[in-house]
């Protein structure tokens, strides 16, 4: 795991002094704050949800908060992801330390499971052993997660293996993404002895198990005949 991916943020999204009195008007509507305000068409609830983006895209050095893959933003946009879920907390949606971003498949999976400790607790959270999940402002990646040979997610923790169970970490798509990642990144020759050690691993934690094997058996293949 690179020292990239390993990222805790450490500062939240500021928001601006006109995005606080939006947030605050919602907050003082006679029915209080409901989840459909996170759709507000006010102007400065826009210009939150995008500055936030932004920011946040910037400090997680342009990765998912939960797998840590790159997502080019011309490509498939960040979700803003709530890591309460809103509607359980509709107090804390617009909470910047509530807010991190995410790929969209882990923002999919993660849906609305329940990621505290203590569900009922009326107050945000200020650490992470009241979250389930990892929590991209409160724990540290590797503390809790490792990933052999840099491909497939393991959990160390019962933190790490919830993450993982939750984003589906263990989806094919994600190993063969960073199995090209290594390809492009590091001397073939090193990649290729880890990957035939990789597929010697009496448990590969991936679904669709023959079909990473061959995704795999097909690069060692190619190289050897590059090689000749």
């Amino acid at each position: 795991m690179t020292e990239k991916e390993d990222f805790i943020i450490q500062k939240p999204y500021q928001p601006t002094k006109e995005e606080k009195q939006a947030i605050r008007e919602l907050k003082e509507k006679a029915s209080g704050i409901v989840p459909e305000d996170w759709d507000s068409k006010k102007i400065y609830i826009k210009s939150f949800k995008e500055n936030l983006r932004e920011d946040m895209y910037k400090k997680q050095n342009e990765l998912c908060a939960f797998c840590r893959i790159h997502i080019p933003s011309a490509c498939v946009p960040m979700h803003r992801e709530h890591i309460v879920y809103k509607k359980d907390h509709p107090e804390w949606m617009f909470l910047p330390q509530n807010l991190c971003i995410a790929c969209p498949i882990c923002n999919q999976y993660k849906g609305t499971a329940e990621v505290l400790t203590k569900p009922r607790t009326k107050t945000y959270p200020k650490s992470g052993k009241d979250f389930r999940i990892i929590h991209p402002l409160y724990d540290k990646y590797s503390d809790h997660i490792e990933l052999l040979e840099d491909i497939l997610y393991k959990g160390k923790t019962k933190k790490g293996s919830f993450t993982i169970e939750t984003c589906h970490l263990y989806r094919v798509g994600l190993a063969e993404e960073r199995v090209k990642n290594k390809m492009y990144e590091n001397n073939k020759g090193n990649i290729i002895a880890e990957l035939i050690n990789l597929l010697s691993l009496p448990d590969l934690n991936v679904d669709k198990k023959e079909r990473f094997i061959q995704f795999v058996e097909n690069i060692v293949q190619n190289y050897k005949q590059e090689e000749g």
